[in-house]
């Protein structure tokens, strides 16, 4: 059976160094939503387009991943939590197994600061790069935290967060 792995969270709460720093140590690939979207950036100037071939390529590249039983680590926002619900069902459909790791950063001068760093020079997929614009964009969307889902404030050390990812693991 497939495991998916799924680190979710809103940008800049460290989805990317702790899917990377889990792909390392078990030795798993990972497949970051922003690597689709800014190789497509390019070619397709809308951003809804290059949202929908992010997750046209993802559904696509796991019915391979779980048809060959493989495991993956995936750093894809998955904000909403309707999203996500439907993701795992589409999983779990197929025969793999879905755990959601939710990135959150509870320091906001921390969070503030991951974002200023990104306005240094921003990807294509790094739109936001102000806290207060952040939380506009956001306002409106539905945040859980799901049943089973290790949420991890990223304000910690991250061998502090491995841990507790190998230990819901």
């Amino acid at each position: 059976m497939s495991t998916i792995i799924l680190f979710r969270g809103k940008a800049g709460t460290g989805k990317t160094t702790l899917s990377n720093e889990l792909g390392k140590r078990l030795k798993t690939a990972v497949l970051h939503k922003d690597d689709i979207y800014d190789a497509v950036a390019k070619d397709v100037f809308a951003h809804e387009a290059r949202n929908q071939i992010c997750f046209d390529f993802l559904y696509r590249f796991l019915e391979t991943v779980i048809a060959t039983q493989a495991d993956v680590i995936l750093d894809y926002g998955f904000n909403h939590s309707d999203d996500v619900m439907k993701f795992k069902h589409w999983i779990e459909e197929r025969g793999g197994k879905l755990k959601t790791l939710h990135c959150i950063c509870s320091d906001e001068s921390t969070w503030a600061q991951r974002l200023a760093e990104r306005s240094i020079a921003p990807k294509a997929n790094q739109l936001i790069t102000d806290l207060d614009k952040l939380k506009e964009h956001y306002k409106h969307v539905r945040l859980e935290f799901l049943e089973g889902e290790l949420v991890m404030d990223t304000v910690q050390p991250v061998d502090s967060l491995m841990d507790q990812v190998f230990k819901s693991l």
